[in-house]
C-alpha cells in the first residue's frame, strides 16, 4: 500500500505481469506492456512463416519476441527470433524472461539496427513515440516510474520511425514485412515517412484507434 501511495505501478510492486498469456518480469528496468501491443502480436503471427527469420526491435521486457515465440512454437512453427534494445539493463531482465518462459531468443545490445549484420522476414517494434513535452503531462506513474528512454519518442514522438523507415529496407528480406505499433494520431505519419515500400496499411486496435502500421517492402 505505502509504494502505491508513491504512484509506483502495481506491476512493478508485484514484480511481473501476464501478456498474451505469458508471465513476464517487470520493474523500473522496462516499460510495462500493454494490452495494445498484445494485438501487435497477433498481427505479427498472422504472418510469419515457418523457418522465418524474426526481429523485434525496442524489446524492452522481452514480451514481444517471447510471446511471438512461443505462440508459433505452440503452433508446430520454428522461427529464429532475434530481440534488440538500447538498454543493457533491459535487456538484463528480457533475458530472464526469456529464460523463465524457454523461449530461444538471440538478445543484441543495439541502437537500432547498428549491430545488426543479416536480414530478416519481419521486423516487429513497438518504439518510443510519445512526443517529449507531453511526458510530463503523463499519469505519474508512467512518468515518474517508467523508463523515459521507452517513452520519449522526440519532440514529436516520430524520431524513431525516420530512423527505422531510413534504414529497414536494408534489413528486411524481399516482400519482408515490418510491423509497428504508433501512438494516436500518428498512424499516417508514419507511412508517409516510408515512401519507397511496395505498399503500406494502417490497422485499427480494440478501441478502433489507428494504433499499428505494416510495411511490405
Amino acid at each position: 500500500f505505502d509504494q502505491r501511495m508513491t504512484g509506483r505501478p502495481l506491476w512493478y510492486i508485484y514484480g511481473d505481469t501476464d501478456f498474451c498469456g505469458y508471465t513476464i518480469k517487470v520493474d523500473e528496468r522496462v516499460l510495462i506492456p500493454r494490452p495494445e501491443t498484445e494485438l501487435l502480436v497477433r498481427q505479427a503471427l498472422a504472418m510469419i512463416k515457418n523457418g522465418d527469420n524474426v526481429l523485434d526491435l525496442c524489446t524492452g521486457s522481452g514480451a514481444i519476441a517471447i510471446a511471438t515465440y512461443k505462440e508459433l512454437e505452440k503452433a508446430g512453427r520454428k522461427v529464429r527470433m532475434t530481440a534488440i534494445d538500447v538498454s543493457e539493463k533491459a535487456l538484463e531482465l528480457a533475458r530472464e524472461n526469456a529464460e523463465l518462459n524457454e523461449a530461444e531468443i538471440n538478445f543484441i545490445q543495439s541502437d537500432l539496427f547498428t549491430r545488426i549484420r543479416e536480414r530478416f522476414d519481419l521486423i516487429v517494434s513497438n518504439p518510443p513515440y510519445i512526443p517529449s513535452a507531453e511526458i510530463e503531462t503523463l499519469q505519474r506513474e508512467v512518468k515518474d516510474f517508467e523508463p523515459r528512454l521507452a517513452l520519449d519518442g522526440g519532440a514529436d514522438g516520430l524520431d524513431m520511425y525516420r530512423r527505422i523507415a531510413k534504414d529497414a529496407s536494408k534489413y528486411l528480406n524481399r516482400g519482408g514485412v515490418l510491423i509497428m505499433e504508433v501512438g494516436a494520431g500518428q498512424a499516417q505519419e508514419v507511412v508517409k515517412l516510408f515512401k519507397s515500400c511496395a505498399y503500406s496499411m494502417i490497422l485499427k486496435d480494440f478501441n478502433n484507434i489507428d494504433r499499428y502500421v505494416k510495411v511490405v517492402m
